[in-house]
Protein backbone atom coordinates (compact mmCIF):
# COMPACT_ATOMS: atom_id res chain seq x y z
CA UNK A 1 0.00 0.00 0.00
CA UNK A 2 1.42 3.57 -1.16
CA UNK A 3 2.05 6.19 1.62
CA UNK A 4 -0.31 9.00 0.79
CA UNK A 5 1.83 11.99 0.32
CA UNK A 6 2.30 14.78 3.45
CA UNK A 7 5.20 17.53 3.04
CA UNK A 8 5.56 19.69 5.83
CA UNK A 9 7.21 23.34 4.58
CA UNK A 10 8.92 25.86 6.52
CA UNK A 11 10.15 29.16 4.78
CA UNK A 12 12.46 30.74 7.14
CA UNK A 13 13.10 34.77 7.17
CA UNK A 14 14.48 37.66 9.54
CA UNK A 15 10.77 38.48 10.79
CA UNK A 16 8.96 35.13 10.76
CA UNK A 17 8.93 30.99 10.05
CA UNK A 18 5.90 30.28 7.71
CA UNK A 19 5.07 26.93 7.53
CA UNK A 20 2.65 24.60 5.70
CA UNK A 21 1.54 20.96 6.00
CA UNK A 22 0.52 19.83 2.50
CA UNK A 23 -1.32 16.73 1.56
CA UNK A 24 -2.37 16.72 -2.05
CA UNK A 25 -6.20 15.48 -1.22
CA UNK A 26 -7.25 18.27 1.17
CA UNK A 27 -8.81 21.77 0.29
CA UNK A 28 -5.49 24.13 0.13
CA UNK A 29 -7.40 26.74 1.97
CA UNK A 30 -7.67 24.10 4.56
CA UNK A 31 -4.25 23.21 5.08
CA UNK A 32 -2.21 23.61 8.72
CA UNK A 33 -0.44 26.67 8.18
CA UNK A 34 1.46 28.36 10.68
CA UNK A 35 3.27 31.47 10.70
CA UNK A 36 5.82 32.13 14.09
CA UNK A 37 8.77 34.16 14.99
CA UNK A 38 11.86 33.07 13.39
CA UNK A 39 14.68 31.18 14.96
CA UNK A 40 16.65 34.48 14.81
CA UNK A 41 14.15 36.71 16.56
CA UNK A 42 13.77 33.63 19.29
CA UNK A 43 17.24 33.28 20.01
CA UNK A 44 17.43 37.60 19.92
CA UNK A 45 14.89 37.27 22.87
CA UNK A 46 16.74 34.70 24.70
CA UNK A 47 19.69 36.59 24.90
CA UNK A 48 18.25 39.67 25.88
CA UNK A 49 16.59 37.49 28.90
CA UNK A 50 20.52 36.45 29.69
CA UNK A 51 21.55 40.17 29.56
CA UNK A 52 18.64 41.43 31.62
CA UNK A 53 19.42 38.81 34.58
CA UNK A 54 23.02 39.69 34.03
CA UNK A 55 24.23 35.87 33.46
CA UNK A 56 26.77 34.97 30.66
CA UNK A 57 25.52 32.92 27.70
CA UNK A 58 26.56 29.40 26.10
CA UNK A 59 25.43 29.72 22.63
CA UNK A 60 25.66 26.35 20.69
CA UNK A 61 24.21 24.54 17.90
CA UNK A 62 24.71 25.06 13.69
CA UNK A 63 25.00 27.86 12.28
CA UNK A 64 21.96 29.76 11.59
CA UNK A 65 20.94 33.09 10.06
CA UNK A 66 21.93 36.69 12.36
CA UNK A 67 20.81 39.75 12.08
CA UNK A 68 18.42 40.12 15.59
CA UNK A 69 20.76 37.45 17.06
CA UNK A 70 23.68 39.35 15.86
CA UNK A 71 22.46 42.76 17.68
CA UNK A 72 21.38 40.95 20.99
CA UNK A 73 24.91 39.78 21.30
CA UNK A 74 26.58 42.46 20.81
CA UNK A 75 24.20 44.69 23.33
CA UNK A 76 24.99 41.86 25.79
CA UNK A 77 28.81 42.63 25.25
CA UNK A 78 28.47 45.72 26.05
CA UNK A 79 26.90 45.50 29.13
CA UNK A 80 30.43 43.50 30.23
CA UNK A 81 28.69 40.33 29.93
CA UNK A 82 30.10 37.12 29.10
CA UNK A 83 28.96 35.62 25.55
CA UNK A 84 30.89 32.12 25.00
CA UNK A 85 29.98 29.88 21.54
CA UNK A 86 30.97 27.77 19.54
CA UNK A 87 32.41 27.71 15.89
CA UNK A 88 29.69 27.09 14.17
CA UNK A 89 27.50 28.73 16.10
CA UNK A 90 29.58 32.09 16.48
CA UNK A 91 29.53 31.61 12.29
CA UNK A 92 26.08 32.86 12.52
CA UNK A 93 27.05 36.43 13.34
CA UNK A 94 29.65 36.51 10.25
CA UNK A 95 31.80 34.63 8.27
CA UNK A 96 34.98 35.44 9.93
CA UNK A 97 35.43 33.72 13.85
CA UNK A 98 37.82 36.52 14.05
CA UNK A 99 35.16 39.02 13.51
CA UNK A 100 33.20 37.31 16.70
CA UNK A 101 36.52 37.04 19.30
CA UNK A 102 37.09 40.94 18.09
CA UNK A 103 33.89 41.76 19.55
CA UNK A 104 34.36 39.82 22.67
CA UNK A 105 32.55 36.38 21.72
CA UNK A 106 34.72 33.73 23.83
CA UNK A 107 35.19 30.60 21.53
CA UNK A 108 34.67 26.63 23.22
CA UNK A 109 34.98 23.82 22.19
CA UNK A 110 31.88 21.36 22.30
CA UNK A 111 33.49 19.44 25.42
CA UNK A 112 33.47 22.89 27.17
CA UNK A 113 29.77 23.86 26.58
CA UNK A 114 28.11 21.34 29.56
CA UNK A 115 30.78 23.10 32.76
CA UNK A 116 30.06 26.29 31.30
CA UNK A 117 26.23 25.34 31.90
CA UNK A 118 26.61 23.94 34.79
CA UNK A 119 28.73 27.09 36.25
CA UNK A 120 25.48 29.31 35.60
CA UNK A 121 25.58 30.47 31.92
CA UNK A 122 22.05 30.70 30.28
CA UNK A 123 21.86 28.03 27.05
CA UNK A 124 20.68 29.52 23.87
CA UNK A 125 20.79 26.66 20.90
CA UNK A 126 21.26 27.95 17.62
CA UNK A 127 19.89 27.00 14.80
CA UNK A 128 17.00 28.14 12.14
CA UNK A 129 15.22 24.66 12.56
CA UNK A 130 13.77 23.10 15.93
CA UNK A 131 11.99 20.38 14.16
CA UNK A 132 11.36 18.48 17.72
CA UNK A 133 9.73 22.04 18.80
CA UNK A 134 7.75 21.96 15.79
CA UNK A 135 6.56 18.63 15.62
CA UNK A 136 5.29 18.62 19.93
CA UNK A 137 3.85 22.01 19.00
CA UNK A 138 1.76 20.36 15.47
CA UNK A 139 1.07 17.22 17.35
CA UNK A 140 -0.54 19.40 20.50
CA UNK A 141 -2.83 20.96 18.05
CA UNK A 142 -4.06 17.13 16.68
CA UNK A 143 -1.85 17.33 13.83
CA UNK A 144 -0.07 14.05 12.79
CA UNK A 145 3.49 14.22 12.50
CA UNK A 146 4.26 11.66 10.06
CA UNK A 147 5.49 13.23 7.19
CA UNK A 148 7.01 11.89 3.50
CA UNK A 149 9.23 14.59 3.23
CA UNK A 150 10.32 17.99 4.41
CA UNK A 151 11.11 21.41 2.38
CA UNK A 152 13.01 24.49 3.38
CA UNK A 153 13.87 28.04 2.47
CA UNK A 154 16.54 30.40 3.64
CA UNK A 155 18.26 32.95 2.45
CA UNK A 156 21.76 32.23 2.31
CA UNK A 157 24.71 35.02 1.23
CA UNK A 158 27.14 32.05 1.22
CA UNK A 159 30.27 31.58 3.34
CA UNK A 160 32.84 34.14 2.28
CA UNK A 161 35.89 34.90 4.76
CA UNK A 162 37.32 36.67 2.48
CA UNK A 163 35.42 39.58 0.98
CA UNK A 164 31.78 40.39 1.03
CA UNK A 165 29.28 38.02 1.09
CA UNK A 166 26.41 39.85 -0.56
CA UNK A 167 28.99 40.25 -3.82
CA UNK A 168 29.33 36.41 -3.77
CA UNK A 169 25.70 35.84 -3.59
CA UNK A 170 24.88 37.85 -6.74
CA UNK A 171 27.86 36.01 -8.12
CA UNK A 172 25.43 33.05 -7.57
CA UNK A 173 22.71 34.49 -9.03
CA UNK A 174 24.58 36.04 -12.53
CA UNK A 175 25.51 32.11 -12.85
CA UNK A 176 22.25 31.49 -13.13
CA UNK A 177 21.02 34.16 -14.94
CA UNK A 178 23.69 33.42 -17.43
CA UNK A 179 22.17 29.92 -18.06
CA UNK A 180 18.65 30.90 -18.09
CA UNK A 181 18.66 28.05 -15.25
CA UNK A 182 14.35 27.02 -14.97
CA UNK A 183 13.45 27.76 -11.60
CA UNK A 184 12.71 24.24 -10.43
CA UNK A 185 16.62 23.85 -10.74
CA UNK A 186 17.26 26.71 -8.30
CA UNK A 187 16.26 24.09 -5.29
CA UNK A 188 18.49 21.32 -4.00
CA UNK A 189 18.26 17.79 -2.86
CA UNK A 190 19.15 18.26 1.33
CA UNK A 191 22.61 16.16 0.24
CA UNK A 192 23.82 18.64 -2.55
CA UNK A 193 23.25 21.70 -1.45
CA UNK A 194 26.75 23.54 -1.71
CA UNK A 195 28.92 23.39 0.51
CA UNK A 196 29.35 27.47 0.99
CA UNK A 197 25.60 27.13 1.70
CA UNK A 198 26.22 27.02 5.04
CA UNK A 199 23.02 28.13 6.67
CA UNK A 200 20.64 26.49 3.92
CA UNK A 201 22.95 23.18 4.61
CA UNK A 202 22.87 23.45 8.53
CA UNK A 203 19.03 24.44 8.37
CA UNK A 204 18.25 21.30 5.35
CA UNK A 205 20.16 18.88 7.92
CA UNK A 206 17.80 19.69 11.08
CA UNK A 207 15.14 18.29 8.59
CA UNK A 208 17.37 15.11 8.34
CA UNK A 209 14.81 13.14 10.16
CA UNK A 210 12.67 13.24 7.36
CA UNK A 211 12.67 10.83 4.33
CA UNK A 212 13.33 13.32 1.38
CA UNK A 213 14.47 17.05 1.83
CA UNK A 214 14.07 20.17 -0.45
CA UNK A 215 16.27 23.27 0.04
CA UNK A 216 16.29 26.58 -1.64
CA UNK A 217 17.28 30.33 -1.38
CA UNK A 218 14.12 32.33 -0.25
CA UNK A 219 14.03 34.20 -3.96
CA UNK A 220 13.11 31.06 -6.07
CA UNK A 221 10.67 29.70 -3.57
CA UNK A 222 8.85 32.29 -3.18
CA UNK A 223 8.97 32.84 -7.19
CA UNK A 224 7.29 29.41 -7.98
CA UNK A 225 5.19 29.60 -5.23
CA UNK A 226 3.80 33.05 -6.64
CA UNK A 227 3.92 31.73 -10.50
CA UNK A 228 0.94 28.91 -10.23
CA UNK A 229 0.84 26.50 -12.60
CA UNK A 230 -0.57 28.19 -15.78
CA UNK A 231 2.05 31.13 -15.34
CA UNK A 232 5.27 31.01 -16.86
CA UNK A 233 6.49 35.08 -17.49
CA UNK A 234 6.14 37.40 -14.64
CA UNK A 235 7.71 39.79 -12.54
CA UNK A 236 7.60 38.55 -8.58
CA UNK A 237 7.68 41.45 -6.19
CA UNK A 238 8.62 39.59 -2.12
CA UNK A 239 9.04 42.71 0.02
CA UNK A 240 10.21 40.69 3.02
CA UNK A 241 11.03 42.24 6.68
CA UNK A 242 14.45 42.92 5.30
CA UNK A 243 14.87 41.84 2.46
CA UNK A 244 13.28 42.79 -0.78
CA UNK A 245 13.89 40.45 -4.16
CA UNK A 246 12.41 41.33 -7.45
CA UNK A 247 13.15 38.58 -9.93
CA UNK A 248 12.02 38.23 -13.66
CA UNK A 249 11.05 34.93 -15.04
CA UNK A 250 10.70 34.10 -18.70
CA UNK A 251 9.20 30.75 -20.18
CA UNK A 252 9.92 29.29 -16.74
CA UNK A 253 13.71 30.59 -16.25
CA UNK A 254 14.97 32.70 -14.32
CA UNK A 255 15.56 35.94 -16.59
CA UNK A 256 16.55 38.78 -13.83
CA UNK A 257 16.83 39.42 -9.98
CA UNK A 258 16.99 42.53 -7.68
CA UNK A 259 17.55 42.39 -3.87
CA UNK A 260 17.75 45.05 -1.83
CA UNK A 261 17.10 45.41 1.85
CA UNK A 262 13.72 46.57 2.92
CA UNK A 263 14.65 49.29 5.38
CA UNK A 264 15.90 51.03 2.83
CA UNK A 265 13.16 51.39 0.66
CA UNK A 266 9.88 52.99 0.22
CA UNK A 267 6.74 52.86 -2.29
CA UNK A 268 8.28 54.79 -4.55
CA UNK A 269 11.69 54.42 -4.70
CA UNK A 270 10.54 50.45 -4.88
CA UNK A 271 8.18 51.27 -7.67
CA UNK A 272 10.93 53.18 -9.78
CA UNK A 273 13.35 49.77 -9.15
CA UNK A 274 11.10 47.52 -10.04
CA UNK A 275 9.64 49.50 -13.65
CA UNK A 276 13.39 48.46 -14.47
CA UNK A 277 12.70 45.01 -14.37
CA UNK A 278 9.25 45.57 -16.92
CA UNK A 279 8.81 44.19 -20.46
CA UNK A 280 6.09 44.47 -22.01
CA UNK A 281 2.81 43.15 -20.56
CA UNK A 282 4.30 41.08 -17.86
CA UNK A 283 2.35 40.86 -14.46
CA UNK A 284 3.90 41.75 -11.53
CA UNK A 285 3.07 39.58 -8.70
CA UNK A 286 3.81 41.55 -5.29
CA UNK A 287 3.83 39.38 -1.93
CA UNK A 288 5.89 39.60 1.52
CA UNK A 289 4.58 40.85 4.71
CA UNK A 290 5.30 44.52 3.66
CA UNK A 291 3.67 44.07 0.41
CA UNK A 292 1.77 47.68 1.26
CA UNK A 293 4.63 49.49 -0.08
CA UNK A 294 3.07 48.53 -3.95
CA UNK A 295 -0.28 48.72 -3.13
CA UNK A 296 -1.98 52.13 -4.39
CA UNK A 297 0.57 53.04 -7.04
CA UNK A 298 0.97 53.39 -10.71
CA UNK A 299 2.38 49.72 -11.53
CA UNK A 300 -0.76 47.22 -12.39
CA UNK A 301 0.23 44.81 -9.37
CA UNK A 302 -1.52 41.99 -8.30
CA UNK A 303 -1.25 40.01 -4.82
CA UNK A 304 -1.11 36.08 -4.77
CA UNK A 305 -2.33 34.06 -1.94
CA UNK A 306 -1.26 30.42 -2.77
CA UNK A 307 -3.22 28.15 -0.40
CA UNK A 308 -5.48 31.16 0.53
CA UNK A 309 -2.39 32.67 2.19
CA UNK A 310 0.49 35.65 1.07
CA UNK A 311 2.27 34.33 3.82
CA UNK A 312 2.25 30.66 2.14
CA UNK A 313 3.60 31.79 -1.24
CA UNK A 314 7.59 30.39 -0.33
CA UNK A 315 6.25 27.18 1.24
CA UNK A 316 3.63 26.83 -1.94
CA UNK A 317 6.44 26.99 -4.21
CA UNK A 318 9.14 24.37 -2.05
CA UNK A 319 5.81 22.09 -2.49
CA UNK A 320 5.76 22.28 -6.27
CA UNK A 321 9.44 22.00 -6.53
CA UNK A 322 9.53 19.26 -3.92
CA UNK A 323 6.59 17.58 -5.96
CA UNK A 324 8.39 17.80 -9.29
CA UNK A 325 11.66 16.58 -8.07
CA UNK A 326 9.82 13.35 -6.71
CA UNK A 327 7.17 12.81 -8.88
CA UNK A 328 4.42 13.04 -5.86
Amino acid sequence: MTTPTRLLALDVGMGTTDILVFEPDHRPENSVKLVVPSRTQIVAGQIREATRRGLAVMFAGPTMGGGPSTKAMLAHLAAGLVFSATDSAALSFADSLAWATGRGVRLVSDDEVRPLLRAGAAEVRSGDVDLDGLLCALAGLGVATHFTGGCLAAQDHGFSPRGSNRVFRFAIWERALAARTPLAELFYAADEVPPELTRLRAAAGALAALPRVTAADTGPAALLGALGDDTADAVLVNVGNCHTICAVALDGRLAGVYEDHTNRLNGPLLESYVRRFLAGGLPVLVTGPHRELLAGGSLPVSFPAPFGDMMMTGPAGLIRAHRRRYDV
